[in-house]
């Protein structure tokens, strides 16, 4: 019983802080200041501070964790707003799958179906956050201590992956050797032989300064997987039909802010990273894509079953 009125303690505790900082809207991501996404963040928090009472605070470079540890916070309702490429449940993330998606447009058309909007709720049921929109991103790439012409150079080469299974299949099915590891490893993974390569946006490889320790990076585009933008479904709730619009008021400002800044920082990073040395490719991307067609059909299929698959390949090639 003492234990109980502990635990009911805390949490009335907890409760009262959270109401009484309510003004306050924490938003975690994982770009650092100067990448396109970060620069997002302070347009979202531009638009919150000049049309409300409310102040945005950011933490940018995962400070308040991972993207599983803030899921948590914001059950809670502690923190408020996150950024990340973990939506939260498998439904939305394997939309990643390899050459599935190529825009926001995709992803914002299927998730605008009856089964997307189901898997919001569901995320909402789970994890206690819904989805509010995107933070857009450039599509992966893959940087290699090599050369890499065509998909046979990745033979046997050693890439960094994610540690999700569509990472792995997707690089195993090019014909590198997948090797799953955390990404604060990856840098020093490659500076020291552990790995071979690994794949990310070019802001990515830019912003981590892999390219000081690889190669070559071959335009591949095997994947084009936006950032999820998702809000505490227990803030959400104490908000105001007004404040509600103007989160997503928000989030549309700081998708088109992204929008615009990405192309001049790829063609800007680009030039930097030739010039230390770094040698871009263009593969031909047909190999890639016939190749990976397993992995997008036996993924596909276990994650949302045929029939909602192929409605999806079919709304991406719509769009």
């Amino acid at each position: 019983m003492k234990r109980n009125s502990v635990i009911l303690a805390a949490l009335l505790s907890t409760t009262a802080f959270y109401t009484a900082s309510a003004e306050e809207i924490r938003y975690g991501l994982w770009a650092q200041p100067g990448e396109a996404q970060y620069e997002g963040a302070v347009e979202f928090k531009r638009v919150i501070e000049e049309n409300s009472d409310h102040t945005v605070t950011l933490y940018p470079g995962d400070q308040l964790g991972t993207p599983r540890e803030i899921l948590a916070q914001m059950a809670l309702g502690s923190t408020q707003i996150l950024a990340s490429g973990d939506p939260g449940i498998a439904e939305i993330e394997y939309l990643a799958l390899p050459y599935l998606m190529d825009s926001i447009e995709d992803y914002r058309a299927v998730l605008d179906t009856d089964f997307g909007r189901e898997w919001n709720q569901k995320l909402i049921d789970e994890r206690m956050v819904r989805m509010l929109g995107f933070m857009p991103r450039s599509p992966r790439q893959i940087s290699a201590n090599r050369v890499i012409e065509s998909m046979a150079d990745l033979e046997g080469l050693k890439i960094r992956a994610p540690e999700r299974d569509y990472y792995v299949q997707s690089l195993a099915a090019l014909g590198a050797n997948p090797t799953p590891m955390a990404f604060a490893e990856v840098y020093t993974s490659l500076q020291t032989g552990i790995v071979d390569g690994q794949e990310n946006p070019i802001e990515t490889i830019y912003a981590q300064s892999f390219y000081e320790v690889q190669e070559s990076v071959a335009m591949v585009d095997y994947i084009d997987k936006p950032a999820y933008v998702v809000v505490s479904e227990v803030f959400w709730d104490g908000l105001s039909e007004d404040d509600r619009a103007l989160l997503q008021e928000a989030n549309e400002a700081s998708t088109a802010r992204i929008m615009e800044l990405l192309p001049e920082q790829e063609e800007q990073y680009m030039a930097e990273m030739e010039e230390a040395g770094i040698q871009f490719t263009y593969p031909d991307k047909a190999p890639f894509i016939e190749a990976t067609q397993s992995v997008r059909d036996a993924l596909g299929t276990e994650a949302w079953g045929e029939e909602i698959y192929n409605r999806i390949v079919e709304i991406a090639a719509e769009q």
